[in-house]
C-alpha cells in the first residue's frame, strides 16, 4: 500500500492529454488512503501552481523507483492498528526536449486498517 500511494502521489504527465495538474496524482493517491487525508489530497493548492506551469512548459514526465520502504529510525514498530513507513524513492523528471533530471526524495506515511485494507491516512512531517 505504502508504494502503491508513494508511486500515485509522486508521479506525473504534464504533456498535452496527460495530467491537468498536481492535483490529478493526489487523485490517483486518494484512492490509496482514507479518512481526511483522502478528502484533502485531490484538492488544488495555489503553491502549486508555479511548479506546475514550470513542468508544463518542459512538457515534462515524471517518475520514480522505489528504493526502500522503512520503519524511520525512532518511529515505534509497526502494530495491528498503526505503522509508519519511510519509502525513498529517485524521481526522474524527463522533459519532452533535454537531458531527463534525477533527485532522491522520500514521503512519510502513518498508514491504518480500514475495512478495504490497509490504508495511508497522514503524511507526517510533510
Amino acid at each position: 500500500m505504502a508504494t502503491a500511494f508513494t508511486l500515485a502521489f509522486v508521479q506525473h504527465d504534464a504533456r498535452a492529454g496527460g495530467d491537468r495538474s498536481f492535483a490529478t496524482a493526489g487523485v490517483r493517491a486518494a484512492k490509496f488512503a482514507s479518512g481526511e487525508l483522502a478528502k484533502a489530497l485531490p484538492q488544488e493548492r495555489p503553491g502549486q501552481a508555479a511548479p506546475w506551469a514550470a513542468l508544463r512548459a518542459e512538457q515534462a514526465v515524471t517518475t520514480a523507483e522505489i528504493t526502500s520502504v522503512v520503519v524511520p529510525d525512532g518511529a515505534p514498530p509497526p502494530t495491528a492498528t498503526s505503522a509508519l513507513v519511510r519509502v525513498a524513492y529517485t524521481l526522474t523528471t524527463t522533459p519532452v526536449a533535454g537531458a531527463p533530471r534525477k533527485e532522491r526524495d522520500h514521503l512519510a506515511l502513518r498508514l491504518e486498517p480500514t475495512p478495504d485494507g490497509w490504508r495511508v491516512t497522514a503524511l507526517p512531517w510533510s
